[in-house]
């Protein structure tokens, strides 16, 4: 055979010197036929040899006259190819004698057993890379987390001296350490991966990569970075104290290495054990607590890509209810009916729109620390607070109110629900007695009573509490359901769950089961309604479930609000399209101001949080400890009333826009709110810029999170943006940056904080006009259209369905594409319909608000009819235009 000949189904066995290198077909999945397995490639290594710290400290107690720590430091983790080079660096570093009384002894402490390297190609440019020790049995395998029917087969794979190539990739395998090198087409190094240990492997790359992903970690509070680059990434699921609060530790072992200058790559570690990852020495240490060294390797030119081959493994996100594109009133909690109403009434009275409320534990009536009859595990009602829940439900809904409830996955051990699930073995379980296991360890109990854990790991535990506890909850009309402590926060570490797997077997997957079975759930029974869940923990993949997560009990300050900023990147580049937080901050202790600061202090934290979160953040979700009844968390009682009211018209206004990109993110896996970076990865600054961020690929916005300010820089890519407040055009061939830009603006007398926003030249943006009044998240009757600029083309798909069924998945959908073409002195914008859905309206106004970027109309026309009914306001084309059947194309053409 040639060197360069493509392998098919040929099988190679090539002898080298101190390795089989086998190009075969190897089995898949069980089930799988072998014709539908990747190609692979296997390696076969030898033993090393490596001398740490521990070994001769250990060969000390077995050789107590002998003091060799000093001389053996300088070897201290070298890797040693062969014996021979192994000896050799002990005799360099001891005299002869020595290396002989403590070689055996040695020797056997530093071997390494050898390994095995199989490369399965699962696309131009996916790889599947498995490290082993040599006498397991190679095999291909995968977590059932990630799903690998999605990835086209590779186009052409051709053996090389020392490894194969695709189209986009160029690999190599160093025949003695087993490294593999990874080069583009054009002969540029990406990086080099190594094995370490067993469950620890290393990755060299240049410098000049920015990491980014892994879920979430926050550290360093009053910075705003969103890169991993010189950090150590602790990645467990856990709440962790931070900043006068508690955030989330948030398991997603996807890293992506981006870099202006060269290709991109991104690694996925397919192990859920504890995992660090060293980015502060070269090169990079990756080392799991367990489990074996099972990755996947993507190589791309953009961002995009790598994120797309990333999705394509873990699945998009369903699209969330209409109504969870709005704002949702919650706090912790809300003691009865009168409470929640009378924060509900001043927000009507203060015109602000609403879509929810979120109700904490006081629903089910709270919890009695300690107890082993606190109401924990309940979910059922307390109707003395809160009587004829599914009358109000009704009332509320028809007031355009939805509800979220809180649950647990704990149970309090004298309730009847523990003995049901106990009995049948649906609660984590002690190894000795297998009862359900207590779990505090220490015998005692937490803040929420004394008991033990639902475990999510049996399929039938979730499918009994479901139907038992929650399904009765969701046909009196809950639209939501929020998850909470779920990492698990307190655990017992002797408990054992499903199939005898100890807790450090499932502990990071232990949401995602969690989620996965209220999905099932709604399967099950049949459920019209989308699935939505807000989590606070979870792990690769969850977002196909319809669950979206939030950052945890945060303190309430700017500097814990700036890091969230920078982990919205990498939980957007980790696959979670919808991320939020509590707004304004959990724990307001949290301040960190002195006493007589600390009301204006509350005032403009909240005021800046939440014209963020206004932005950003699905929910808009106010959130805080308020077991006192001192506090406020409703934005017309706490911060700057107009400007919030200001800032959340604005999102309301932008609902149709959003929630189209939600349609696009479950169609294409798009994100909903790429990083400025993500959009724009071959600009320099643009990647650096972790506050700046889009909303789709249209609209850009900078956030700011640091008392006082009163302006920020904002920087715009190259080419033509808008200011889509005011219409102001900016136009650059390399980048422009607009110096100072002011957050406070003046209107009606009033100083609104309201964040920057600009549109790109050629965006479409569908806004909710509010033409009938008040505004709410529902489809508007018209469809408005905000147009920036005269491109030569631009399109944009506005989505629209029922809001609240799955019947969107079943092509009970419209799309309205919505074309701009310009040529010399006219521009063109169709609007083209198709499909449909129950209570679509069927005759619709249509409103466009056009910036002409200082030209003026001189004629509009309708469908070939010139039409009178618009106007010039500066350099904007206002045009409003009657009722028109969405059956026929509409087409207006504008002459300037």
């Amino acid at each position: 055979m040639k060197e360069n000949q493509s392998l098919g189904d040929v099988v190679l066995i090539k002898k080298l010197p101190v390795n089989i290198l086998t190009a075969c077909i190897l089995s898949g999945l069980s089930g799988h036929a072998l014709a539908s397995a990747p190609q692979s490639f296997h390696f076969s290594g030898q033993d090393t040899y490596k001398v740490t710290a521990v070994d001769v400290f250990r060969l000390r107690k077995d050789f107590p006259e002998v003091n060799v720590t000093k001389a053996l430091r300088p070897i201290f983790g070298e890797v040693f190819y062969t014996e021979d080079t192994f000896k050799s660096a002990l005799s360099t570093q001891l005299d002869s004698a020595t290396v002989e009384k403590i070689y055996s002894n040695i020797k056997a402490r530093a071997t390494q057993k050898s390994k095995q390297l199989s490369i399965f190609v699962h696309s131009d440019n996916a790889l599947q890379i498995t490290y082993q020790d040599a006498d397991e049995k190679a095999s291909f395998k995968h977590s059932d987390l990630i799903d690998l029917s999605k990835f086209k087969a590779p186009s052409k794979v051709k053996k090389t001296k020392h490894g194969f190539n695709t189209p986009a990739l160029d690999v190599s395998v160093d025949e003695q350490t087993l490294c593999i090198s990874f080069e583009n087409q054009k002969d540029n190094q990406l990086s080099e991966i190594c094995p370490d240990t067993n469950t620890a492997f290393t990755v060299s790359a240049d410098e000049q990569y920015r990491l980014n992903g892994l879920g979430q970690e926050f550290q360093n509070p009053g910075v705003v970075d969103s890169s991993w680059n010189g950090k150590v990434r602790h990645s467990n699921n856990r709440m962790e104290g931070f900043n006068g609060g508690g955030t989330g530790n948030t398991m997603f072992p996807i890293l992506y290495a981006s870099s202006p200058n060269q290709t991109d790559f991104a690694v996925y570690l397919d192990n859920m054990y504890s995992t660090q990852w060293d980015f502060s020495q070269s090169p990079w240490k990756i080392k799991s607590a367990q489990g074996d060294v099972n990755l996947f390797y993507f190589a791309a030119e953009s961002l995009p890509e790598l994120r797309q081959s990333y999705m394509s493994m873990v699945g998009n996100p369903l699209v969330p209810p209409r109504k969870m594109f709005g704002m949702w009133l919650s706090e912790y909690g809300f003691d009865n009916w009168k409470e929640m109403d009378s924060k509900l009434e001043t927000l009507a009275s203060n015109e602000f729109p609403i879509d929810g409320v979120v109700m904490d534990l006081q629903w089910f009536g709270n919890v009695q620390p300690y107890d082993p009859m606190s109401h924990m595990g309940t979910l059922t009602w307390d109707e003395d607070n809160f009587p004829k829940p599914k009358q109000k439900i009704a009332q509320l809904k028809d007031d355009g109110i939805g509800m979220m409830l809180i649950e647990e996955s704990y149970v309090s051990r004298d309730l009847e629900e523990h003995s049901v699930m106990e009995e049948s073995g649906f609660l984590a379980r002690d190894p000795k007695t297998g009862k359900a296991i207590n779990t505090n360890s220490d015998g005692g109990g937490y803040w929420w009573g004394k008991g033990g854990m639902i475990d999510w790991t049996n399929k039938e535990a979730g499918i009994k509490w479901h139907d038992w506890k929650r399904q009765p909850l969701i046909d009196m009309g809950v639209i939501g359901h929020w998850t909470d402590l779920g990492e698990p926060e307190m655990y017992n570490s002797n408990g054992i769950y499903a199939g005898d797997q100890g807790h450090n077997e499932i502990h990071n997957i232990f949401n995602y089961k969690w989620l996965e079975s209220i999905y099932q759930g709604y399967q099950r029974n049949d459920v019209s309604q989308r699935p939505f869940m807000m989590s606070r923990s979870g792990a690769p993949g969850i977002q196909r479930f319809g669950a979206s997560m939030w950052s945890g009990d945060i303190g309430s300050n700017l500097t814990s609000l700036s890091v969230q900023l920078g982990m919205q990147t990498n939980m957007m580049l980790s696959g979670m399209d919808y991320y939020g937080s509590d707004i304004g901050g959990f724990h307001r202790a949290g301040l960190g101001v002195p006493s007589k600061d600390k009301d204006a202090a509350l005032a403009e934290t909240y005021t800046q949080w939440f014209a963020y979160s206004s932005l950003f953040d699905v929910p808009v979700r106010p959130h805080t400890e308020n077991l006192c009844n001192c506090k406020e968390t409703a934005p017309d009682r706490v911060g700057d009333l107009e400007s919030n009211k200001s800032n959340l018209e604005l999102r309301y206004q932008l609902i149709p826009y959003i929630y189209s990109n939600a349609h696009t993110a479950h169609l294409t896996n798009a994100p909903v709110f790429p990083s400025l970076g993500f959009e724009f990865g071959n600009d320099p600054k643009a990647v650096t810029l972790s506050n700046h961020k889009m909303m789709g690929e249209s609209l850009l916005s900078v956030a700011v999170a640091k008392l006082g300010q009163k302006n920020v820089d904002v920087y715009l890519p190259k080419g033509k943006w808008f200011d889509f407040r005011t219409g102001e055009s900016y136009n650059s061939d390399t980048g422009i940056e607009l110096k100072e830009q002011p957050l406070y603006s003046e209107l009606k007398g009033e100083a609104l904080f309201q964040l920057p926003l600009y549109a790109k030249e050629g965006a479409i943006v569908p806004f909710n006009p509010a033409a009938s009044g008040k505004l709410t998240s529902d489809v508007p009757e018209t469809i408005a259209l905000k147009v920036f600029g005269l491109p030569q083309h631009s399109e944009f798909t506005l989505y629209e369905d029922d809001g609240v069924t799955n019947e969107y998945l079943d092509g009970d959908l419209r799309r309205t594409l919505i074309k701009l073409d310009t040529k010399k002195s006219e521009a063109k914008l169709t609007l083209t319909t198709s499909g449909t859905y129950e209570g679509a309206p069927q005759l619709r106004p249509i409103l466009v608000e056009w910036q002409l970027d200082g030209l003026s109309a001189t004629k509009v026309e309708l469908n070939g009819e010139k039409i009178t009914s618009w106007k010039m306001q500066g350099n904007t084309l206002e045009l409003a235009i009657d009722a028109q059947n969405v059956s026929h194309q509409q087409t207006i053409i504008v002459s300037y």
